[in-house]
């Protein structure tokens, strides 16, 4: 059999053939190439169909976070008082925080969490205090 590429190898590993996710019709424009950047800026096996509501929702708060941001710039204080764009800016930046740790689109979301110690196992006598619903301290 012949030698297999290493480039060729990444390729068929990373399940690159299965179908990126489509953009839902209640986007518009903006929100829909947010949502383009997002499927394609990640590995194809990253996002699962049960995805698709979250990443409509970041992608819309992507795209509303940028609009009260700009509105902050122009105008930060209005009147001598903060600008009401002020706590929508806020909550789009907390929403996008909650939603990228959702997706593991944080880089913490994207180092594998640890897998949990295997439990030590558990004794024959332990098991059959357990089964028997006595404890090991009491007498016979």
């Amino acid at each position: 059999m012949p030698r297999q590429a290493a480039a060729a190898a990444t390729f068929a590993a990373n399940n690159s053939t299965r179908e990126l996710l489509k953009p839902p019709d209640d986007l518009d424009q903006l929100e829909r190439a947010e949502f383009v950047s997002l499927v394609v800026g990640a590995p194809a096996s990253h996002f699962l169909p049960s995805d698709l509501p979250l990443l409509a929702a970041y992608a819309k708060a992507i795209v509303a976070e940028r609009i009260a941001a700009g509105e902050l710039a122009a105008a930060y204080v209005i009147d001598g008082k903060p600008s009401p764009w002020l706590p929508i800016w806020q909550g789009k930046v907390r929403a996008l925080t909650t939603l990228a740790r959702m997706l593991s689109l944080s880089p913490g979301g994207r180092v594998p969490s640890k897998f949990p110690t295997e439990a030590e196992p558990v004794s024959y006598y332990t098991r059959m205090s357990l089964l028997e619903g006595r404890r090991d301290d009491e007498p016979n």
